[in-house]
């Protein structure tokens, strides 16, 4: 694998800027700007569907649209908590327009088998939707806490892609063809064309949309927040004792506590989120990739099918988010996959992005497409089965920076030793069984 060099002194500049960092970095002070060019702002287009819940979200809108007028609230929920302290999932299916040429497992019928394994979960959650798709996913589970929103009527209609389509289409797939420099070698972070997709582009850029609006219509009252892709539950996924498919899952239900402890990390700035297992490499702040626009398909550090936070993380991540992304598009970067935004957001904004380091999960958990993320905030392996949570600055791009939050180790089944990586690749055919 090649080796990268920051072709400025970029680098050097962050490593200074990172010194005087102090919880929240200001939406419109981003420690990489590429010479101060500036994209559209997301003061332009994030106006509250309803009127916000809760003092503090109320009060984030005020600040964000830096009008001084009065935070008008809801204090009531619409439907009265499933639970005390329950959190909302949230996510978002829009089928894509040409799914008679996908494969089976990107066509509907298996996305909505999918949800109804979401719905028996039998959390709270919003359902981002069309409106053709209301009857069919409503009679999954026929009760107030299966939440749809089906007021955006295609995927473009959502307001951070409103004004994409052509960027979609045209120009990100132009940027997609001129990245160079990877090989056989670079492995998982080569560029994959099959997500080089308009449609697939607009689901991934409206997922932090989402977040915020479903955050500001809160229908629940909840302050706990859990973004899941709609098609998070593969059909080849483990199967419990009883042969259940994600049985484990669905029958154990969310742990307020494990959310807890991963706000206790995030706190209001930012979410947790989980990474890739960075076996084929990882750039750090002096890869030339951050200011290279041909080489940013390298920044594939993090998976955000599912991520965490309460309500002041998910809307300070969500703006930023959409604030890169807005940045990126107005300096020649490729935006048609979110994550390879999302390590653009982490060190633009640090305390915007924590993450559960990719570990290997129990045999029994685990298959070939596993990620962590699934299963550490439930409440299977017991109250003691924890993730790792860490600063990915400090652990995968600059270092020797020392980050204001302490990281949290694992616990339970979720501890791991190099001969559990091993084995498995082994059991996955990554790597060759060692002779004795």
């Amino acid at each position: 694998m090649g080796t990268y060099k920051n072709s400025f002194d970029q680098a050097s500049s962050y490593r200074e800027k990172l010194k005087h960092i102090q919880g929240l970095t200001p939406i419109d002070e981003p420690l990489i700007s590429w010479g101060g060019h500036r994209g559209r702002s997301p003061r332009e287009y994030l106006k509250p569907p309803v009127k916000p819940y809760g003092r503090g979200v109320a009060e984030w809108q005020t600040a964000l649209s830096g009008r001084p007028e009065e935070s008008r609230f809801r204090t009531i929920s619409q439907v009265p908590p499933l639970r005390p302290d329950a959190p909302t999932m949230v996510l978002i299916f829009y089928p894509r327009p040409d799914e008679d040429d996908a494969r089976p497992i990107h066509q509907s019928p298996s996305y909505l088998k999918r949800i109804e394994r979401i719905a028996q979960m039998g959390e709270q959650t919003i359902l981002y939707i069309p409106p053709e798709l209301t009857e069919t996913i409503r009679a999954m589970r026929p009760d107030p806490y299966w939440y749809i929103v089906d007021s955006y009527a295609t995927v473009w209609d959502i307001p951070t892609n409103n004004y994409q389509r052509d960027n979609f289409a045209n120009k990100q797939p132009g940027l997609f063809r001129e990245f160079d420099g990877h090989s056989d070698a670079d492995g998982e972070l080569r560029p994959v064309d099959r997500y080089n997709r308009a449609h697939h582009s607009a689901v991934c850029n409206a997922k932090a949309f989402i977040m915020y609006d479903a955050v500001m219509r809160n229908p629940f009252g909840s302050d706990r927040w859990m973004y899941v892709d709609a098609g998070f539950l593969f059909d080849d996924g483990p199967k419990d004792s009883d042969g259940m498919i994600w049985g484990d899952l669905i029958k154990s239900g969310i742990d307020n506590a494990k959310i807890d402890r991963a706000i206790s990390v995030s706190r209001d700035t930012g979410v947790v989120m989980g990474e890739y297992s960075h076996r084929d490499g990882c750039p750090d702040i002096d890869d030339e990739c951050w200011s290279n626009p041909r080489r940013t398909w390298r920044t594939r550090q993090f998976i955000a099918n599912v991520y965490v936070g309460n309500s002041l993380g998910m809307l300070n991540y969500s703006a930023r988010f959409m604030q890169t992304v807005d940045d990126m598009d107005a300096n020649g970067f490729y935006t048609g996959r979110e994550e390879l935004v999302i390590a653009f957001v982490a060190l633009r904004y640090p305390n915007s992005v924590f993450s559960i380091p990719w570990f290997p999960l129990p045999p029994r958990l685990d298959y070939r497409w596993q990620f962590p993320g699934k299963l550490v905030f439930s409440r299977v392996g017991g109250p003691e089965s924890v993730p790792p949570i860490v600063d990915p600055i400090a652990t995968l791009y600059v270092c020797g920076y020392l980050p204001s939050r302490q990281s949290l180790p694992a616990g339970g089944i979720y501890v791991t030793s190099p001969s559990d990586h091993y084995e498995w690749e082994v059991r996955h055919g990554l790597t060759m069984p060692k002779k004795d």
